[in-house]
């Protein structure tokens, strides 16, 4: 049982990042040098805002620091999954 609720505890994380993972998949998808371009800044600006309102309400210690930035890509990386699933399924 603690397992499931810590596991839900981050959903609400994941869904915060799949809204710039998605954009940015869907842009990458496109042909194009300056598509590439606008995917990278969709992922460094999306990701990045979100992870420093997590650091400006969270943050204590480095240690805090550390494991939200930690858990904080372990995020990125479900929202990236799960974007890129969106995307393709949608393109075929």
């Amino acid at each position: 049982m603690g397992i499931i609720a810590g596991f839900l505890q981050h959903v609400p994380g994941v869904l915060a990042f799949y809204i710039p993972a998605l954009f940015g998949t869907v842009l990458l998808r496109e042909r194009g040098e300056g598509y590439r371009l606008k995917a990278g800044l969709w992922f460094v600006l999306g990701f990045g805002s979100i992870i420093a309102v997590h650091i400006m309400l969270r943050s204590v210690s480095v240690e805090q620091v550390a494991a939200l930035v930690g858990v904080s890509l372990l995020q990125m990386a479900v929202a990236l999954a799960l974007a890129r699933l969106t995307v393709y399924r949608l393109a075929d």
